[in-house]
């Protein structure tokens, strides 16, 4: 094996290119910014030749920083070869549907709005109405100031860099939601050191389908999981960077993911609690270090939310205080029993049959988003498929395992059994109390806001996929588990993953109407 010094230069390129495309990205975002609140002040055309210079330097890196760690860790090569493959694998998925339907065949003609799918409707005029430097009205579909600005802010950017087209709305959901696949890989390394298992939570949070369906679209749930996974990865890691402790960058990636939607409270809940119950050190130092996480989130949401309510606020909501009252008594109008499930109330025999969190851990219909069916007729008959069909339904294999490893890790906790078994054990089982513990709070959150009588739509249990592709990636790795039966859960997890795959122009017109999705 070469010397370590021999790859020093190798990571100095990586880094230094790494930190040429975050701070061309950062500049390319904050001219989107000035542009948003001037749009006379320049032309958008120069953000053109920063484009080019981010791809550059951001392939440049992943492919020098690929070659340091063949290179520095040659015991480890078969697992990052995995893991690119898995990025690699997600990424095309995405890119392959990133068009579907086209931008003329995704506008609505009612709201007379472009977006298509589900909320896009809402958030691409939104993320339009950011660029024109357009006031809010405190209510408007083109503002939507019941969420905070950073995930329209960002789709924005993208619309501004790569055109007011389906690329430019979704791309950024695309890399946010492929790069979150590492993220949970590293938080899993950090804790186990477990390549098996940090692989297996990677394959099922990468082909779980609520949240590459989301990562599909133009809608804001993917930003909030990218940042709250990057502040737990800061976290468990023990990051630092210059001054700042893993406490203060966790707090500051948190509070982007407030930022870009409200409801990360829960993962920071998830993270906090983690921090009370399993970090090291005594009581009086974790209940320190939890409300330096809280306070340092709190700046980062109040400085940023005013920053923005400062310069495209409208009505109550030109101040922190203002738009925090309105995004709370709009939530609090959202009360009703939520998105009804016709197949379960025609199993069951009632008229309207309603999802509840109760559905989101046994069953629910899938829920379309957007269907389009293709009808041909032929001399040997007619026969309708699927064109396009995005679908909001989590992986069944994997909410249903949750029973199975929940149970376990629960039944563990309960006889203390981690006190008498060897280190490895101890740390995979810390990451499973961890898994454990993010599914209860994201799960509870939502049940309890159901009960209170606030709508709770299917797709808030995405928060929770992580958590659960960690606790199924627990169960599958165990040396105990039938290594068979481990690899047909998988591919039963990329079967359900290919079922409600949103485009299959690729196969047989006639293996897609057998399909029927």
């Amino acid at each position: 094996m070469f010397p370590e010094q021999r790859y020093l230069g190798l990571r100095f390129a990586a880094l230094l290119l790494l930190a040429i495309s975050l701070v061309d990205l950062l500049l390319m975002v904050g001219l989107t910014g000035i542009h948003a609140a001037r749009p006379g002040l320049f032309s958008p055309d120069v953000l053109a030749p920063m484009t080019f210079i981010l791809a550059g330097a951001s392939f440049g890196s992943a492919v020098l920083a690929f070659l340091y760690a063949m290179l520095r860790y040659p015991q480890y090569r078969g697992t990052i070869l995995a893991l690119v493959l898995i990025l690699s694998a997600v990424l095309a998925a995405h890119m392959y549907t990133i068009g579907l339907p086209s931008t003329a065949n995704c506008h609505d003609s009612g709201k007379n709005v472009d977006g298509c799918i589900m909320d896009e409707v809402y958030y691409v005029p939104s993320a339009q109405t950011l660029l024109s430097g357009e006031k809010c009205a405190p209510y408007a579909d083109n503002c939507n100031l019941e969420h905070p600005f950073l995930s329209k802010a960002i789709i924005a950017a993208g619309i501004a860099i790569f055109g007011n087209n389906v690329f430019g709305w979704r791309i950024f959901e695309v890399l946010l939601g492929t790069f979150s696949i590492p993220l949970v890989f590293g938080i899993c390394w950090a804790i186990t050191r477990n390549a098996r298992f940090s692989l297996f939570a990677s394959f099922l949070l990468a082909f779980e389908t609520l949240f590459f369906v989301q990562s599909s679209i133009t809608v804001i749930d993917i930003h909030a999981i990218f940042f709250g996974l990057l502040g737990i990865l800061f976290y468990v890691a023990d990051v630092h960077w210059w001054r700042f402790s893993r406490t203060t960058l966790a707090g500051i990636a948190m509070g982007l993911s407030a930022l870009s939607k409200e409801t990360s409270i829960f993962l920071l809940l998830v993270l906090v609690g983690y921090v009370l119950l399993m970090s090291g050190g005594g009581r009086r130092q974790r209940m320190v270090t939890s409300l330096e996480l809280l306070l340092t989130v709190f700046v980062v949401f109040a400085v940023g939310l005013q920053a923005y309510d400062s310069l495209f606020g409208s009505g109550t909501a030109t101040t922190f205080v203002g738009q925090i009252s309105f995004i709370l008594s709009y939530g609090k109008s959202l009360v009703g029993p939520g998105w009804k499930d016709a197949v379960l109330a025609a199993l069951l025999h009632i008229d309207t049959y309603y999802i509840t969190p109760l559905n989101w851990i046994t069953y629910y219909s899938p829920i379309g988003y957007l269907v389009t069916n293709v009808s041909v007729t032929g001399p040997t008959g007619s026969y309708t498929y699927v064109a396009a069909g995005y679908y909001g339904i989590a992986d069944q294999f994997m909410v249903w395992l949750t029973y199975l490893w929940g149970g376990i890790v629960a039944y563990y906790v309960i006889k203390k059994r981690a006190s008498s078994m060897d280190a490895e054990w101890v740390r995979d089982f810390q990451l499973a109390k961890f898994a454990l513990l993010w599914f209860l709070i994201i799960f509870g959150s939502y049940a309890a806001l159901f009960l209170y009588g606030r709508v709770t739509y299917p797709y808030y249990f995405i928060q929770a996929i992580p958590g659960i592709a960690i606790g199924c990636a627990y169960l599958l790795s165990r040396q105990w588990f039938p290594r068979e039966v481990a690899y047909m859960v998988l591919l039963g997890v990329g079967f359900w993953f290919f079922l409600y795959y949103p485009d299959k122009a690729f196969l047989p017109n006639q293996l897609r109407v057998w399909l029927g999705r």
